[in-house]
């Protein structure tokens, strides 16, 4: 069966020799009135003829567009950015949603004109998010439109993020269990994400409740032009050429652990023989080609970014208000070949 030019929907009422008001109603899911002889054949006639709806029409008619409006910094071009994307992606999939983005630097002004944006397109819901662990303030959001904050902390709304301070409990646990006492947390000096802080938290409860004193944190100043590995690297070789260096050492990141890496190497440290280490990120294409392999603790991106969009699809279908919460997403040991009992 041939047409010329759109398909609309009087053309396939008028090939299945229907009025165009009952084509309508099977075609957007109100079917239960008629045969199913009878939905077939409208289906099947709008299949033959290649008929897709008018979303914009629908939309106008049903004041519902079927799209969730996503409000991120420069989550896009991160290795973070693309997990938490496909867990909303596959959210919003399941239940036939398309996912609009914006991304906006810090400024305020231009955070609120982003928002507007979104609403004058009739966004249903709202993702408010960051690329890293962080506060994000965007001043007041739209009465009445579900808002779900993602890997950040939004005044107000309901946000998921990843359990920064377990993290830094597991990863020392896992340590001390191995009987380390001599560890170094190598982490970064203040910037306005929460990670750090907290995983210094999680660190220092777990040392404090197994009478570990030995242990310390070294905090190192990371530069925009200078890789962190670099900084990490040179911060590593003289914690390891030091008066009894460190039996273990937790890193910041997957990448802090690839500078520790390098000073062991050149030092002639062996690992994990001479020195545990532990990252934090599994960042791919990093942890697994490490030899030995790092042993890290996954961050939970796809699963924020798949929680946060179900909320507020939820909330959507089910009409009801999302409660103002935090969920801490924990994170997951991937266990490899660095950890291993001091000698």
């Amino acid at each position: 069966m041939e047409h010329q030019g759109r398909v609309r929907l009087k053309d396939v009422a008028a090939a299945a020799g229907l009025s165009s008001a009952t084509v309508s109603l099977i075609l957007n899911g109100m079917s239960d009135r008629f045969p199913p002889a009878t939905i077939v054949r409208v289906r099947e006639t709008a299949e033959a003829l290649g008929y897709t709806p008018n979303v914009a029409a629908r939309s106008l008619r049903t004041n519902v567009t079927h799209t969730l409006g996503v409000l991120t910094d420069n989550i896009l071009t991160t290795s973070s950015g693309y997990p938490m994307i496909q867990g909303m992606q596959d959210a919003a999939w399941e239940r036939d949603f398309l996912m609009l983005f914006i991304g906006v630097d810090s400024d305020p002004d231009r955070r609120a004109k982003a928002i507007a944006e979104l609403q004058a397109r009739q966004v249903d819901g709202l993702l408010v998010g960051a690329m890293y662990h962080r506060s994000v303030d965007v001043g007041p959001l739209p009465a009445g439109l579900p808002t779900v904050g993602y890997n950040a902390v939004v005044p107000g709304v309901a946000c998921f993020v990843p359990d920064d301070r377990g993290v830094g409990i597991q990863a020392t646990q896992l340590l001390v269990d191995h009987g380390h006492r001599r560890i170094v947390h190598l982490t970064e000096f203040p910037t306005d994400g929460l990670a750090r802080e907290l995983r210094i938290q999680g660190f220092e409860k777990v040392l404090r409740e197994a009478g570990v004193t030995e242990a310390r944190v070294h905090r190192l100043a990371t530069e925009s032009r200078t890789a962190p590995s670099d900084v990490a690297e040179r911060a590593a070789l003289e914690i390891l050429s030091g008066p009894e260096p460190p039996t273990a050492i937790l890193a910041f990141t997957d990448l802090f652990a690839v500078g520790v890496y390098r000073a062991a190497r050149q030092l002639g440290v062996r690992i994990p023989e001479d020195l545990s280490v532990v990252g934090i990120d599994n960042r791919a294409h990093v942890a697994e080609e490490l030899r030995p392999g790092l042993t890290t603790l996954a961050l939970p991106h796809y699963e924020i970014g798949k929680l946060a969009a179900d909320r507020v699809l939820d909330a959507l279908e089910l009409g009801d208000p999302i409660p103002q919460e935090t969920v801490l997403v924990p994170f997951t040991m991937v266990e490899r070949d660095s950890v291993a009992p001091p000698r």
